[in-house]
């Protein structure tokens, strides 16, 4: 009984997804129509994006920041010890990965044998904490990284992100400072 309970609202979560989908195209698509082109599109989805996932940023800065060696005229030093961070970073992601998959299959088991929605309840609790350790994870990663920086290079990479905030894509930014500095 359960897992048809579970089924039938899945089928409601998918509709109204769907739905929700659907939805934001239709509004995509009358924003086009109305002159609303390129660059000003991509800003205002960078926007939502951030408003609904604001972890995001850290996750795109570890990943980012070692590759934005010209940009904030950061040392070999610094680069080299910013890919050790993101290498160890990487290495975590994969180990809380492992540990989510396992949760998740036994999720599924819990599902599938019709356990009590206390047992359900403590299984999602126990993914969703994973989840959230990924990305405090990111948030620290980051930290560590920032921390790195000099002064200088701290107040450039907050014009960076600050125009990201304007954007919508840091690296966009970044890649307009890089072809700025080459003319």
């Amino acid at each position: 009984m359960i897992l048809t309970t579970v089924f039938f609202l899945s089928g409601f979560t998918v509709e109204a997804q769907m739905g929700q989908m659907n939805n934001k195209q239709s509004v995509q698509q009358g924003m086009m129509q109305k002159g609303m082109m390129g660059n000003e599109m991509c800003s205002m989805c960078g926007k939502m994006m951030q408003q609904q996932m604001p972890m995001k940023k850290y996750m795109m800065l570890v990943h980012k920041l070692p590759a934005m060696q010209e940009q904030l005229s950061l040392s070999d030093e610094q680069v080299n010890q910013m890919i050790d961070l993101r290498t160890a970073f990487k290495k975590e992601q994969v180990d809380y990965q492992a540990t989510l998959s396992k949760k998740q299959m036994h999720m599924k088991k819990l599902l599938n044998s019709n356990a009590s929605a206390a047992e359900v309840k403590i299984q999602m609790e126990q993914c969703a904490d994973i989840k959230v350790d990924m990305k405090v994870a990111a948030y620290e990663t980051a930290g560590k990284m920032k921390a790195l920086l000099t002064d200088d290079q701290k107040d450039k990479l907050k014009n960076i992100m600050m125009q990201d905030d304007d954007d919508g894509n840091m690296m966009q930014q970044g890649n307009k400072m890089k072809n700025n500095n080459n003319q």
